[in-house]
């Protein structure tokens, strides 16, 4: 059933900044893994069903897990291999780190409290969600950046 287009709907559309800029650094899988995340956030926030919320599931994990593998193998090796690292590099790497966790807190910790996320008011929790789909694609703007 269609409700009123909630704010998810609109900030999910901040996805399709993602993808721009990991087709400008020829991110091709990435772009397409946030074609997908765009296309099901959309899908999920203007349906809001069981099953929505389970196909949008899939690209969520599917961003971060590569989105971490990008991170992993671009920077995080090469602290390993001794390379020499520069200061945008570190406030990169921080920034990602920050909006990673910052996601994980804003939605375990919501959950695990009703909160955030999962207030029992429809309004915050969609403020809420709003702002995890901002925090995430900035954070996946600083890798995609790498």
């Amino acid at each position: 059933m269609i409700d009123e287009c909630s704010i998810c709907v609109y900030s999910s559309l901040i996805f399709l900044t993602n993808i721009f800029l990991a087709l400008y650094y020829d991110h091709y899988f990435y772009a397409f893994l946030f074609l997908c995340l765009t296309i099901t956030s959309v899908v999920h926030h203007t349906y809001n069903t069981d099953y929505t919320g389970i196909i949008d599931k899939i690209p969520v994990y599917a961003v971060i897990f590569y989105g971490g593998y990008i991170f992993y193998n671009k920077y995080v090796k090469e602290i390993i291999n001794i390379k020499e690292i520069n200061t945008k590099d570190i406030i990169k790497s921080l920034i990602i780190v920050s909006t990673f966790l910052s996601v994980v807190f804003l939605y375990a910790y919501g959950y695990l409290t009703d909160n955030y996320s999962f207030h029992p008011s429809y309004s915050v929790s969609q403020m809420y969600h709003s702002l995890l789909h901002i925090i995430s694609s900035i954070g996946h703007h600083f890798i995609i950046s790498l």
